[in-house]
């Protein structure tokens, strides 16, 4: 590559000086020609946004068709541009009449450009509950992985996510700890994740069973359908776990439901059916894990004949070396800022994709700028991510004798520093 934008996300139908850079040793000379042929990936959408205010004139598409030249400023190249429609864009760029460089460029409605695209891992266990490594180093291998926050979810325990927060909490250092745990109430196989709760449900049925019990029979009664008991119970204690996480102000995740175990799935279908119908938790898990692969694809299905709703992927990991988080299945969360309050909203508005480095899934519209990520932003994100959690590791093995320096090192880079190169901001 010879040559990189400076930001590569821009606002629709505004005004943009769009400048490109050299990469050294690259420099650039005033004594040539450099000229740049864009096209939107999807072509100038007049049908697709017929009726829409703003909808490609005869001017965008007579400045899509045409070569420019480039203006030459600060040892830079620049131009101005306003970009019609959402969309990536191809942007060929010309030394002297020969392409140097195929680039990309990405405009968004104002709703989502002022979004901030977050990556997370949101189901992880430690060596507190069936993980083998601690909540601390768990937090950091999340780091070194390319995120920007985690959840820690042991099973039966809030505390660990709360020592893996507090850990890091006076270092500065710039990740993003979520408070969280995997609940497992009495006579449920449902696996359900409380995040960002302030409250632990797993001591509530703990600590106060009869009110758990008589929680669970007021639902029972409540509902006239054909199941087995076993499974009417199982519903009824989901639907009460879901509105406990609400009360402590938690997203409800249900997980897994078509987790595969040896003598069959690990809910009964009917559950499954039932929760879905009459739908209380806030977030289906759509992919985690890599153990039951076969029953991540059958999910899929479930969730494809299903009403959208919002959808988060995660690892459900249990271990950070050798593992490795793997096989990395996480969630990119399109949020005003990197917060508990503001990643839980983004959550249960839906903003988000579930996927991989293979394959994202969710809303076609945030799919489609999240592989434009994925091959532009995150390649330069995660080293720096990994820079950070590397140090994070380093503060976690030394924290009796920590320095003063490795405290220092954990301050940097900040959210602007990471994301500077993303969002185009008028100068």
């Amino acid at each position: 590559m010879n040559f990189k934008f400076k930001h590569l996300v821009y606002p629709v139908r505004k005004d943009c000086t769009v400048v490109i850079q050299p990469v050294f040793p690259v420099t650039v000379d005033a004594g040539r020609t450099y000229e740049l042929i864009i096209r939107p990936y999807s072509g100038l959408r007049r049908y697709g946004l017929r009726g829409c205010e703003g909808a490609p004139t005869e001017a965008d598409e007579a400045f899509f068709a045409e070569k420019h030249v480039l203006t030459v400023k600060d040892g830079c190249l620049v131009i101005d541009a306003s970009f019609p429609q959402e969309d990536c864009y191809l942007c060929k760029l010309f030394v002297d009449g020969v392409q140097t460089d195929a680039l990309e460029i990405y405009a968004l409605n104002d709703d989502l450009f002022g979004k901030t695209p977050y990556k997370g891992d949101n189901h992880m266990h430690t060596w507190m509950s069936d993980g083998k490594d601690s909540p601390m180093y768990m937090a950091a291998a999340a780091c070194r992985h390319g995120y920007d926050y985690c959840v820690i979810t042991d099973h039966h325990k809030y505390e660990p996510s709360l020592i893996a927060r507090d850990f890091y909490k006076d270092t500065g250092v710039d990740f993003l700890v979520i408070p969280g745990e995997e609940i497992h109430s009495p006579d449920n196989p449902v696996h359900i994740i409380n995040l960002g709760g302030n409250g632990s449900v797993n001591a509530w049925w703990r600590e106060d069973d009869s009110e758990y019990r008589a929680a669970v029979d007021a639902e029972l009664s409540k509902m006239d359908v054909p199941m087995v008991k076993s499974d009417k119970y199982a519903a009824a204690a989901s639907q009460v776990v879901f509105d406990k996480i609400h009360s402590v102000d938690g997203v409800a995740i249900l997980c897994h439901p078509n987790w595969i175990l040896p003598n069959g799935f690990n809910e009964a279908e009917d559950i499954t059916d039932y929760l879905f119908d009459n739908k209380r938790f806030d977030v289906l898990e759509l992919i985690a894990g890599g153990a039951y692969e076969v029953g991540t694809q059958m999910q899929l299905s479930y969730y494809h004949d299903r009403e959208t709703m919002p959808i988060v992927g995660s690892s459900d990991s249990h271990a950070c070396f050798g593992e490795k988080l793997e096989p990395g299945n996480y969630t990119i969360v399109f949020a005003d800022g990197l917060d508990v309050e503001s990643v839980k909203a983004a959550i249960r508005a839906g903003k988000t994709v579930a996927g991989n480095e293979n394959k994202l899934y969710g809303d076609y519209r945030l799919v489609k700028y999240a592989y434009f990520l994925m091959r532009n932003f995150y390649p330069d994100h995660k080293l720096q991510r990994n820079q950070l959690g590397a140090r994070m590791i380093r503060f976690a093995s030394s924290r009796d004798e920590a320095t003063e320096s490795i405290r220092e090192a954990l301050k940097s880079p900040r959210p602007s520093e990471i994301f500077e190169p993303l969002r185009w901001k008028a100068e």
